[in-house]
């Protein structure tokens, strides 16, 4: 399971690596304020809008999902790891190294 856990949190970062470029080349979509002080919401008007279905936004879209899966995948996994699927809560032995309560 060790060896399954290690390769999946691999595919994990290439694909926030490659998420993370493919966002970073993409043009941006204007709008907001910024291009309605320089009139560029006008001339997008008279021109004519971008196609919004191009490959880099459906890559992009994908990726998030591969993302998402492999994200819910290794947590799967690795709850399927833990001792007979029992919870442990992490105490640093702090608990364990406390003297026994006195009754009152």
């Amino acid at each position: 399971m060790g060896f399954l856990l290690g390769v999946l949190i691999f595919l994990l970062v290439v694909d926030a690596i490659l998420l993370t470029l493919l966002v970073l080349i993409q043009q941006g979509k204007g709008g907001g304020l910024a291009t309605d002080i320089q009139g560029v919401a006008q001339a997008s008007q008279i021109l004519g809008v971008r196609h919004a279905a191009d490959f880099a936004e459906k890559a992009t879209w994908t990726l998030f999902g591969v993302l998402v899966a492999l994200t819910l995948l290794i947590h799967a996994v690795h709850s399927g790891m833990r001792e007979g699927g029992e919870v442990k809560t992490r105490t640093a032995g702090v608990v364990e190294n406390l003297p026994p309560a006195q009754p009152k």
